[in-house]
């Protein structure tokens, strides 16, 4: 959480409220606001209240959660969102299928960005014979033929997994930031099958940002950098292999035409993009000799 003041306790009290058992760890990203005060009150013996003593952004905070997690599944809840009654149980029970890895369910949304609702309001219909139980090597082959521009599967807070089988994979990587959770999914999906549970189990309250601020962050090369993956990982099968590959070229394209038209760092970004077809690939396979998860 990061200066959540005025929707930790909803967000805390949908998690008490669950009925299941579970291990409830809040990592404070150092917040300046009461947020730290009010999750104390709440909290029960046993949970685990950790707060940075620096700021680690979203994504650095979802890094440390998943290293101080101890329990055999995640499920992340932003401080701004919430579960509903039942959610826990209901994805846990996806798990008693050895075979599944990840279990999602849709979510509900909240925002005052229309344009946004209309685009990423509703995900996993893009999916085509989505079914309970799904293989998930099927489910990447879907997204890979769309270039990975976008993630039907949704956020953390809509989605249950392996945390073991997330570590083996190489859980959250630290040069993917936007991107970072479809990253995590796409190489969990690779190594296991899909549960999806056709009900809204979370809450997602959406903040909109603005084009200028996007570009301005370092997940410019989230894209590229999600396909160089797909195409090095050991647990990636030809025909996707070849699929990312067939999207590199033109989503390169792209971000060099973004860079030229929009900036920022028009020279740097450019010299950055020319190296990338050496410098991408050389990041991806050192990535891939420090998996703990080997090829069968």
């Amino acid at each position: 959480m990061y200066n959540n003041g005025t929707t930790i306790e909803r967000c805390l009290r949908s998690i008490l409220d669950q009925d299941a058992e579970y291990e409830l760890i809040v990592v404070d990203d150092n917040s300046p606001d009461d947020s730290v005060a009010i999750a104390e009150k709440m909290l029960r013996p046993g949970d685990r209240l950790i707060r940075n003593t620096s700021n680690l952004g979203a994504h650095g905070n979802h890094i440390k959660c998943l290293e101080l997690a101890r329990g055999s599944y995640i499920q992340y809840v932003h401080g701004d969102d919430w579960l509903l009654p039942g959610a826990l149980q209901t994805l846990a029970r996806c798990f008693d299928d050895p075979s599944v890895g990840l279990a999602f369910a849709p979510r509900r949304v909240l925002t005052d960005d229309l344009e946004w609702l209309r685009r990423c309001g509703t995900l996993h219909t893009r999916f085509r014979n989505l079914k309970e139980h799904n293989d998930g090597q099927s489910l990447v082959m879907q997204m890979a033929l769309q270039g990975l521009a976008t993630n039907w599967i949704g956020e953390p807070t809509n989605v249950m997994f392996r945390r073991q089988l997330a570590l083996d994979a190489g859980g959250i990587r630290s040069d993917i930031a936007h991107l970072s959770d479809l990253d995590l999914w796409l190489r969990m999906l690779l190594r296991s099958a899909a549960c999806f549970v056709p009900q809204e189990l979370s809450v997602r309250q959406h903040s909109p940002f603005t084009v200028q601020t996007f570009d301005a962050r370092p997940w410019w090369l989230d894209r590229l950098r999600l396909l160089t993956w797909v195409i090095v990982d050991p647990a990636s099968p030809i025909m996707i292999r070849l699929t990312a590959g067939m999207w590199w070229v033109p989503v390169w394209l792209l971000r060099a035409l973004e860079v030229i038209v929009y900036g920022p760092d028009r020279v740097s970004r450019m010299k950055t993009l020319m190296l990338a077809p050496v410098r991408e690939f050389a990041r991806a396979r050192r990535l891939r000799a420090n998996l703990r998860w080997k090829e069968s």
